[in-house]
């Protein structure tokens, strides 16, 4: 597996990096920090004969400076600059660096300080995930990495929809036996006149059905929070993470039962703000 970590040269955008590095080291995978650089704008600057020798300085400028921010770091793993293409947005340009290098995962701050924010602000940050079937770690503050070790694990959310079966297939390699463990999490917000009790209930019994997507020989246990009406189920999600001390959460971006608020884009953003560990977005797909 290889983790793609994306970069825009601040420090905010580096927030996401020990986070990544977490999963790098519980799962074996490699970790590939990227610059995306812009010949029109990135290399104005440098004196130069050409442009070609003024970006040839800037790329060296540049690895120098990623590998400097691994060792600062303390954490192992290679570096890439992609260079945006005419006419290519930078999402576009994050994707085929990903296709690449072959990545597994993306992983960025979802607020960074220089133009790569631009990519990842809100609705673009869902441009960034439909443009490829490629799971993308995002951080919305600057939380220190839990400090957990071992088995890396995963807090997956559910609307109960029979689309929210994608995020398995989405996650792909993620959920490496022996590596990963998954707990599946369940909001249920309460009808009229129901009982928790019951309420609990009906959130297992779609949960059950989840639980026989699991890869095999990936261990996995099921979750229900039960919530009233007025309570944000964004504020469930990234408390039940932290009860279980999850080192991320994953969720489907889009759903399409009656509940799919639950995965849809701003709630999807609600949780990346509120969590104090990173939030895995798939883009979901209907599941026969």
């Amino acid at each position: 597996m290889k983790i793609l970590v994306t970069t825009d040269g601040s420090e905010r955008s580096l927030c996401v990096l020990p986070h990544a590095a977490r999963f790098a080291t519980a799962t074996g995978a490699e970790l590939i920090l990227m610059r995306v650089l812009d010949p029109r704008t990135d290399a104005s600057g440098d004196i130069a004969p050409s442009l070609e020798e003024a970006l040839v300085r800037v790329r060296e400028r540049w690895t120098a400076d990623l590998r400097a921010v691994l060792a600062k770091s303390g954490v192992a793993g290679e570096t890439y600059i992609a260079e945006r293409k005419w006419g290519e947005d930078i999402p576009t340009t994050i994707h085929r660096a990903a296709d690449e290098t072959a990545a597994t995962l993306l992983a960025m701050d979802s607020r960074g300080t220089g133009a790569l924010r631009h990519a990842l602000l809100g609705s673009v940050t869902m441009g960034v995930i439909s443009k490829a079937d490629l799971p993308v770690m995002s951080l919305g503050g600057c939380p220190p990495p839990p400090g957990y070790d071992g088995i890396y694990h995963l807090l997956i959310t559910s609307d109960g929809s029979p689309d929210a079966r994608s995020v398995f297939g989405g996650l792909g390699e993620i959920l490496a036996p022996g590596k990963v463990k998954v707990t599946l999490l369940q909001v249920v917000v309460m009808q009229a006149l129901e009982p928790e009790a019951e309420a609990e209930a009906r959130g297992l019994a779609e949960l059950r059905p989840l639980l026989e997507r699991v890869p095999a020989g990936v261990e996995a246990s099921a979750m229900v929070r039960v919530i009233p009406p007025a309570a944000g189920i964004d504020t469930a999600i990234a408390a039940a993470a932290a009860d279980i001390r999850a080192d991320a959460i994953a969720t489907a971006t889009y759903g399409h039962s009656a509940r799919r608020h639950l995965v849809a884009g701003s709630t999807a953003l609600g949780v990346v703000k509120l969590a104090e560990v990173p939030v895995i977005l798939v883009k979901s797909h209907p599941v026969a």
